[in-house]
């Protein structure tokens, strides 16, 4: 199942590059549980500290996401079969601002997914590659 679960992460990467939400969405069980209590990301679009819920949810913390950026690239450094249902993704956001078209870049931040049944159940996001592992109960 892990290779499995690696596909449906990088799935998610790939539609959202392409701007393809329909795919996207897809992707997410109806009940997602969207995690930006530790995102370093969450203080430049005004989504920290807050979790969203069901597909809603992520619909609105996209729109917001993309409220605050002009241009926004991510480039996917490493994803990690966690053991059983989880993954864990390395990855580098590119934005411009929408207002100030300051260029930013959150390096090597990572995500910790859990996968059920082929759709993302959950998903939090945090400041490095070490905060995901421990997450997933693994250390380097």
């Amino acid at each position: 199942m892990s290779q499995e679960n690696l596909e449906v992460v990088r799935r998610v990467f790939e539609a959202e590059a392409r701007g393809d939400i329909e795919t996207l969405l897809a992707l997410y069980d109806p009940d997602i549980e969207w995690d930006n209590s530790r995102s370093p990301v969450g203080d430049f679009a005004g989504t920290v500290g807050r979790v969203f819920r069901g597909r809603d949810g992520v619909q609105r913390a996209f729109r917001e996401w993309y409220e605050a950026w002009e241009k926004v690239d991510s480039e996917v450094e490493e994803l990690i079969d966690a053991g059983g249902e989880h993954v864990v993704s390395v990855f580098t956001y590119r934005a411009r601002g929408r207002t100030s078209g300051a260029e930013v870049e959150f390096a090597h931040m990572a995500g910790i997914w859990t996968i059920r049944n082929g759709k993302v159940a959950r998903v939090a996001w945090l400041p490095t590659r070490e905060d995901a592992l421990q997450a997933a109960g693994m250390s380097e």
